[in-house]
């Protein structure tokens, strides 16, 4: 099992024999446990080839490739031992961060088939490679797909052209754009189509920087003024200057929220463990922070003078 090292460890109860529970309701029991107590289902999962099978849907839910590398390693060397069959049906969450490697994503993606989360920031060497990950993104394997971060290179070459009207995004409800493409890439996107995307709630966009991202603060306020279902748009950036720009009148909005890091408030050892142990909805954060300024926005409103009259 790839989660052993981080599973806390936990004093099991005693089994008593004399009750004679049905299937159904003693594997509702055990897979509530390891839901509420995460870290268990690994340690209930050595009780006997039942329990086997029902922690296995619950621990290959979410796989969370980081640090250390001998993560990556010890799932590779499941996938060989497995059938393609028992990841395409129990993986629902995939996070493959930086420091997977190309290959070994070219490895694992090909067995994720009913996904409704990916987290894919796997980088191939500088300039190559563009447009690698657009072929598992095939409308039959991303049919469960609603949650997607990605960089727009990894869907589109250089002198191509992207437009968020494409199939893949017309079911997502959360998308995150990882290091837009600055100015003059050559790469040529279609940003007047996000505003249109029917079922998008959650977009974060990040990390900005004024010398490469200016030209999206008009695609923001478009966002913010004509996207009808969105209600969280979070800008990742510590910039003086964007942070200036971010900050003036004109993109006051309780749906605009602006963090420093994609981990906030975490450090990354915490978040990445978090998620290993499934323990943490990275959206979760950033959708608190709006609806605690919608709130206060409310609150304004309501004392507001202009608001009585």
């Amino acid at each position: 099992m790839i989660l052993d090292s981080l599973c806390p460890t936990y004093s099991l109860p005693t089994l008593d024999k004399s009750v004679d529970l049905p299937a159904d309701i003693e594997r509702e029991i055990f897979e509530a446990t390891a839901r509420n107590f995460p870290g268990t289902a690994v340690k209930l999962a050595g009780l006997c080839k039942r329990t086997q099978y029902w922690m296995e849907w619950i621990i290959y839910e979410t796989v969370a490739l980081d640090h250390p590398a001998a993560r990556t390693a010890a799932f590779l060397r499941t996938i060989d031992a497995r059938p393609s069959e028992f990841f395409s049906q129990r993986i629902k969450k995939l996070y493959l961060s930086y420091t997977v490697t190309l290959d070994e994503a070219e490895r694992i993606l090909p067995i994720c088939t009913s996904l409704t989360q990916l987290t894919c920031w796997v980088q191939g060497l500088s300039g190559q490679r563009r447009g690698w990950l657009l072929p598992y993104l095939s409308p039959a394997s991303t049919a469960c797909l609603t949650r997607l971060s990605v960089k727009l290179d990894m869907l589109t070459g250089s002198n191509t052209f992207l437009s968020f009207s494409d199939e893949i995004f017309q079911s997502l409800t959360h998308l995150e754009i990882v290091s837009p493409p600055p100015v003059n890439t050559g790469m040529s996107i279609d940003w007047t189509a996000l505003t249109a995307l029917p079922n998008l709630k959650h977009l974060i966009i990040g990390n900005l920087f004024p010398w490469d991202h200016f030209y999206l603060l008009p695609i923001i306020r478009r966002l913010l003024d004509s996207s009808a279902t969105l209600e969280v748009l979070v800008i990742l950036t510590k910039d003086p200057q964007m942070l200036e720009a971010l900050q003036c009148q004109e993109f006051i909005d309780p749906r605009l929220v602006i963090l420093p890091r994609f981990n906030w408030p975490l450090d990354l050892p915490t978040y990445w463990k978090n998620i290993y142990m499934g323990e943490l909805d990275v959206w979760e954060p950033s959708a608190q922070h709006a609806k605690k300024q919608r709130l206060e926005w409310k609150e304004e409103m309501r004392l507001s003078p202009v608001f009585h009259e």
